[in-house]
């Protein structure tokens, strides 16, 4: 009997990813586990945006949206004490933020799962 991958139902996921096919597949995964997706956004702006207007859980952010470091997006979500996957393809040692979740590119929906596990345990600490 297949083991039944953990439910997130109603957990909400800020996405910032800049790459159309990633990001559908990512869509797709949070769905599969369960989870709400805001966004995907696509620019530095516009998931500046989201993180500052939206309502979310937890977020995904990609390191690097359509040439720009994401880090005033990370920073948005640290000031409000949001739970961060940072998904990269080269992770960089400086970031500050916790909880974040390091997600390296590519993953799989197995690596994807563990994330959002360790996101949903630090929103249930935080609450």
């Amino acid at each position: 009997m297949p083991e039944e991958m953990p439910r997130f139902d109603g957990m909400r996921v800020l996405v910032a990813e800049d790459e159309f096919l990633v990001s559908m597949l990512l869509e797709e995964m949070l769905g599969d586990l369960g989870c709400e997706v805001v966004g995907p956004f696509a620019t530095l702006a516009s998931a500046l945006d989201g993180a500052v207007s939206d309502d979310y859980d937890v977020a995904v952010i990609d390191l690097n949206l359509a040439g720009e470091k994401a880090d005033p997006v990370i920073a948005k979500l640290a000031e409000r004490a949001v739970p961060l996957a940072i998904a990269s393809g080269g992770f960089e040692p400086g970031l500050v933020h916790k909880p974040t979740v390091r997600l390296d590119k590519p993953y799989s929906s197995a690596q994807l799962e563990q994330a959002m596990t360790r996101l949903h345990e630090a929103l249930q600490a935080r609450n």
